[in-house]
């Protein structure tokens, strides 16, 4: 690791999480979630994978969506309460295991695999985040993160390459 990376990661990925955060604020909107921060990680500390890149984060997240989507009809789980400090309702199990496993699969299929995708999936799949507000909110944070982080990426990507 560069001695300026120590600085510079952290810097950046705090700002892409406060942009995001100050627009949730104003727009009294809940655009931070569990998915931003894996996201960011990724766009700021590892631009050279593929699960950095803007196909992968916006159709990793879409299909993640899906997927919960899914999970939570086909089992019938979406009115059961959602997970709380008194536990995780069995529907919402099985809800979150079929959810996460057709996130991987779609993200495998479509050359889409994104890390993050799972914190999405189970936002939703476990009852935190599962109307259809929620999942368009989501669905701008996550555009908003790549928007903001791609130009970030890429010039994390070429910096590192030149460094070599």
């Amino acid at each position: 690791m560069r001695h300026k990376d120590i600085y510079l990661a952290p810097l950046l990925e705090a700002a892409l999480i406060a942009v995001i955060a100050l627009g949730g604020w104003v727009s009294h909107s809940p655009l931070v979630f569990a998915s931003l921060g894996p996201t960011a990680f990724e766009l700021i500390e590892t631009p050279e994978r593929p699960s950095a890149r803007p196909y992968n984060i916006i159709a990793g997240n879409i299909i993640a969506i899906g997927a919960a989507f899914f999970a939570l009809w086909l089992t019938g789980a979406r009115g059961v309460p959602s997970v709380s400090s008194a536990g995780v309702p069995g529907l919402r199990v099985w809800a979150a295991v079929l959810a996460a496993m057709l996130t991987v699969f779609g993200t495998l299929l479509l050359k889409a695999t994104q890390p993050a995708a799972l914190s999405t999936t189970l936002l939703i799949s476990l009852g935190v985040m599962q109307t259809l507000k929620d999942a368009g909110l989501i669905l701008m944070a996550i555009l908003l993160m790549t928007a903001m982080g791609e130009p970030i990426r890429l010039w994390r990507q070429r910096d590192r390459q030149r460094a070599q």
